[in-house]
């Protein structure tokens, strides 16, 4: 049997997503809200108004999957949709349940990360932006060839 280490960086990094998840999972007590939604709430408290469209360059994921989201977000209270000055787009913003629920997973989400990165903040950041660029940059030379 391979151990962990063994697997490969995108497997370790995949079975690191997972445990993220799971451990996202039990701690957010907050009706509807787990791992695969919670982060829309936290963008829309830190942009406030923002039209979805915005929104869905902002979350870069499938448009469908945040459609999806945002109106199950809707539907549970969480978010509102109001009308903007283009008719043919609407403005996102959190209810005050929204903006509690918020609040109380960023305090969550700022504990797991402080505690899981505390000293190594920097040079952890250093190697996400390495990752994501290099990814990027694999991704691009398979499309082009």
């Amino acid at each position: 049997m391979q151990t962990i280490k063994e697997t490969g960086w995108v497997q370790r990094i995949a079975l690191l997503n997972q445990e993220i998840t799971n451990l996202l999972n039990q701690q957010l007590q907050f009706p509807a809200i787990n791992a695969n939604n919670y982060f829309y709430l936290l963008k829309l408290l830190d942009n406030p108004g923002i039209t979805q469209s915005d929104f869905n360059a902002l979350i870069k994921v499938n448009q469908s999957t945040i459609t999806r989201a945002i109106n199950s977000l809707v539907e549970k209270g969480y978010i509102e949709k109001l009308p903007a000055k283009d008719k043919r787009s609407q403005l996102l913003q959190l209810t005050p349940l929204g903006t509690e629920t918020a609040q109380g997973i960023k305090l969550e989400v700022d504990a797991l990360n402080q505690h899981l990165f505390e000293k190594d903040a920097a040079q952890f950041d250093q190697l996400l932006t390495k990752t994501s660029t290099a990814l990027k940059d694999y991704s691009k030379n398979k499309t082009d060839h």
